[in-house]
């Protein structure tokens, strides 16, 4: 299992941070009121041999008022979307509803006997644009014109490349900053991650921050092996603030060891212009965190700039006002 599929594995195998995501995305009526001890993790092993050996996709079963609702999450990491997807899931699907047959044995035979429903979601976390077709009608040669014979059904997509930093960080909990981690489109390189995370940790809750330091070593390991930092010898699932705050810390010092050291990949125009980039980021930033009311103190200590660096560039957005 690659460190992506771990990573999503754990994180949606949590059901206080599903149960978020069920609130925060899929707002259907009859899923109103669902409550965590509602939800279940199911195996997904008897769907289909492909998910045994990925192992980032999940299944979670939500029972109410003697009814049940099944939420499938298909997670997809390639960079070039597959076009089959709407027939995945409808094979996906039905392999559901034939367990659930199954389970009901003679029950499933008589006509007062209903299959649940299942809600597809596809949680894609590629930079290629989402072209695949939204409903499985598409897939069909003039499927149009065979309705009511065609089986159509849509699929919830989850772009997170569509989300910006911001706007994940503004959940305020701790599905906002995995999902800022896993995000492959943000700007930020992994030193001002890890600055920014550690800002947006302080404000969460006792308990968010307990759930955020237990998943976030996960994606922090893919950000790290990016920028060639190493965290094999760390913890997969990290139990507490002291060893959160212990990973973060040897992750900025091997950053710092890693550009004092010179060891950036590629050739030295290559380096210059990575470090310019690092460097423009890191003054948007300081320009955003200005805009937002910090004061000049607080953005030099979080980005770790001279304060007469920040001075003069609150200064000069000042001028632009």
């Amino acid at each position: 299992m690659g460190d992506k599929d771990r990573a999503f594995r754990n994180f949606l195998s949590d059901k206080v941070l599903f149960f978020q995501f069920l609130r925060r995305f899929l707002r259907f009526g009859t899923l109103e009121g669902v409550g965590l001890e509602d939800i279940e993790l199911e195996n997904v092993s008897f769907i289909s041999q492909e998910l045994v050996a990925r192992e980032s996709d999940v299944l979670y079963r939500i029972r109410r008022g003697g009814k049940e609702t099944y939420v499938y999450i298909l997670v997809e990491h390639q960079s070039s979307v597959d076009h089959l997807m709407p027939f995945r899931l409808l094979a996906y699907m039905v392999r559901i509803w034939e367990r659930c047959v199954e389970e009901a044995g003679s029950k499933s035979r008589r006509k007062s006997y209903l299959l649940p429903p299942v809600i597809p979601v596809v949680f894609y976390d590629g930079m290629q644009k989402w072209t695949v077709a939204s409903t499985f009608v598409e897939k069909v040669e003039n499927g149009d014109a065979f309705a009511g014979f065609v089986p159509n059904f849509s699929y919830h997509l989850m772009v997170l490349g569509k989300r910006t930093s911001e706007e994940l960080l503004a959940f305020r909990d701790a599905l906002g900053g995995l999902l800022y981690l896993a995000n492959p489109s943000k700007e930020e390189d992994l030193s001002m991650t890890v600055r920014r995370l550690l800002e947006y940790r302080k404000l969460l809750p006792p308990e968010e921050r307990e759930i955020l330091s237990r998943h976030f070593a996960g994606y922090l390991t893919i950000l790290a092996k990016r920028e060639g930092v190493d965290l094999s010898g760390m913890a997969e699932e990290i139990a507490s603030e002291e060893e959160a705050e212990k990973m973060v810390t040897y992750v900025q010092r091997e950053i710092r060891k890693i550009r004092k050291e010179g060891r950036l990949e590629g050739r030295e125009e290559g380096r210059q212009e990575a470090m310019q980039e690092s460097a423009r980021k890191v003054l948007e930033s300081a320009r955003k965190m200005l805009s937002r009311g910090f004061d000049a103190a607080q953005v030099a200590d979080v980005l770790d700039l001279p304060l007469e660096q920040v001075r003069a560039l609150a200064e000069s957005e000042g001028e632009k006002d």
